[in-house]
């Protein structure tokens, strides 16, 4: 498993030659999965698939299809659900975000602002974020975006 960050990629791909490039793609490959991710994440924070989807508001039958694998590019809202529900702070639901080729919370757009500010003060509640969200007239995770 290739555990190199963006930053090193982006070094890599500055010495990469269009001959060279199969060989970046396979260190891409190497990647962790989304799934890897939240298993890394589960076992490092002592915490189960179950509390995570419990504290997420997703279907309990999605939620694994995500947790599994058999859903590697879920909706950004959906992954932002889980995230939440995982506890996830910023650096680490953005890392998820690009794993799963999502864009990532973005400071210049108001929802996802309120969205990271509440991570940041660690309110993971999504029906308070939400109810936050469409206090400002934003739309709430899950409302029109999964």
């Amino acid at each position: 498993m290739n555990c190199q960050s963006t930053e090193e990629l982006n070094e890599t791909l500055k010495s990469t030659s269009c001959n060279d490039f199969p060989d970046y793609l396979k260190q891409l490959h190497q990647a962790p999965s989304l799934q890897d991710y939240f298993s890394i994440y589960m076992a490092r924070n002592e915490i189960t698939a179950a509390w995570i989807i419990k504290n997420s508001g997703l279907s309990k039958s999605y939620a694994y299809e995500i947790l599994n694998g058999r859903k590697p590019h879920p909706s950004r809202d959906h992954l932002l659900a889980l995230c939440l529900g995982a506890h996830m702070d910023l650096d680490t639901t953005q890392h998820a975000l690009r794993i799963a080729q999502q864009g990532e919370l973005y400071a210049k757009v108001p929802r996802d602002a309120a969205i990271m500010m509440h991570i940041n003060h660690k309110v993971w509640n999504l029906v308070k974020i939400n109810l936050f969200l469409e206090e400002q007239g934003l739309d709430g995770i899950g409302k029109n975006h999964c």
